[in-house]
């Protein structure tokens, strides 16, 4: 009888596993198409995005693009990097593939990537930029050597976009703009009745791309 008991118990508690992983995957694949939807706005529904709505295998198809896309000293962390993609992604309400865009093309996926005026990493962090992000999601700062660890770097590249994300209304095109040459000089432009439009369309362009590769 307690045999018997405790069988039930092990099948209701991977039932109950099961059942959470369903669901994150569920709210994961929720966020990234209405991430998704915001980005293209009424340009979504005739893309190659809306064709991946409901498509299984996103984590292996980004493993597999990491993988190939990661310097060779950096292969060994494809894992890692394609795992902080996703999670971060997720935590902020956005597409892991537009958080790939970003980085392949800030920095072609090197780690050790360095910037003209001193950005540094996967998603081109200027220092101060860095610290001041790790302080306000309170995470550990350890100076550059921070911004040379992919991983890190990609928790404080989203966090950024995240926050740029807020300051610009979910404005796709104003808080891509804003990433690459900073937010006020966008209210700059955006006084001028000029919008940024080169940056996000390259980035919106490699977004795309991951899509038609799948």
């Amino acid at each position: 009888m307690k045999t018997y008991i405790l069988i039930l118990i092990f099948i209701a508690l991977n039932s109950i596993a099961h059942a959470k992983i369903d669901i994150s995957r569920s709210l994961a694949s929720i966020k990234r198409v209405d991430h998704a939807r915001e980005l293209l706005g009424k340009r979504y529904k005739k893309s190659i995005v809306s064709t991946f709505e409901k498509h299984e295998g996103i984590e292996k198809n980004i493993l597999a693009t990491i993988t190939k896309r990661l310097p060779k000293k950096y292969k060994f962390q494809a894992k890692a990097v394609s795992n902080a993609i996703i999670k971060e992604s997720i935590k902020h309400g956005m597409d892991p593939y537009f958080v790939m865009a970003v980085i392949s093309g800030e920095s072609s996926f090197n780690p050790l990537a360095i910037g003209p005026v001193g950005e540094i990493g996967m998603m081109q962090i200027r220092p101060a930029t860095g610290k001041w992000m790790s302080e306000l999601i309170k995470s550990k700062w350890n100076g550059e050597a921070t911004l040379r660890d992919p991983v890190a770097n990609i928790k404080l590249g989203t966090a950024y976009l995240a926050w740029l994300r807020e300051k610009f209304d979910n404005h796709g095109q104003l808080y891509l703009a804003a990433y690459n040459m900073g937010p006020k000089s966008v209210k700059v432009a955006l006084g001028k009745h000029v919008w940024p439009k080169d940056y996000p369309r390259h980035v919106m362009k490699r977004y795309l791309a991951f899509y038609k590769a799948i």
